[in-house]
């Protein structure tokens, strides 16, 4: 029986882009902290440093300072560590597809199309996974038949060549291999006319 091995959950796939992330997180993390405590200790504490104000009245805002005290900086420290353990979890099902494309993109660049790309479950991205695999079967789909019209030229060529070679003047049947080979050349070009690539003009305007 074959024993299924178990990916690992959190794992660091992309160290700069994880830590990125959860530094942002942390951040957004903290500034919300700082509103919440100017919120909810600046009151008080300006009653406290307001001379005109009674003793009994300093002494409630300081009671109130030292309950705050107590009781919300555990809950913002458990939040801050819960959503920063949540926003993880959330991130890797993003950054682990983004590094599978990555992986996929220096495939292609290889000339590799003997692949499909998959995706965990739980991860994001799914549809930008299958648009990717349908390029790769287009790219494949198209790259194999480029490959037969080339074959086929090549041999169409082989057979005129060994045609003229030979001295018995039959001038029909060297006009057929020329038709022919014409035929396949044809093919060949109209599959490389599938690819479209832009001047270098409209290449700058569009990366502006």
């Amino acid at each position: 029986m074959k024993t299924k091995t178990r990916r690992q959950q959190y794992s660091i796939v992309d160290r700069s882009l994880q830590y990125r992330v959860l530094a942002i997180v942390l951040t957004y993390s903290i500034v919300i902290v700082l509103f919440l405590a100017v919120s909810l200790f600046v009151p008080d504490i300006l009653v406290m440093l307001n001379k005109d104000m009674s003793l009994s009245m300093h002494a409630a805002a300081a009671e109130r300072i030292l309950t705050l005290h107590s009781r919300v900086w555990p809950a913002i420290i458990a939040m801050v560590c819960v959503l920063g353990i949540h926003s993880v979890r959330i991130f890797h099902r993003l950054i682990g597809p983004l590094y599978r494309f990555r992986w996929t993109f220096r495939q292609l660049s290889k000339g590799d199309f003997n692949f499909r790309l998959e995706l965990r479950k739980s991860d994001y991205l799914h549809r930008e996974k299958e648009a990717l695999n349908q390029m790769i079967t287009v790219l494949a789909e198209k790259y194999q038949s480029m490959q037969q019209a080339g074959s086929k030229a090549l041999e169409s060529l082989e057979a005129l060549e060994q045609a003229n070679q030979k001295t018995d003047g039959s001038q029909d049947a060297d006009e057929q291999l020329l038709h022919k080979h014409h035929q396949h050349l044809k093919d060949l070009v109209e599959q490389l006319q599938y690819f479209h690539l832009s001047s270098e003009e409209k290449v700058e305007q569009q990366s502006e």
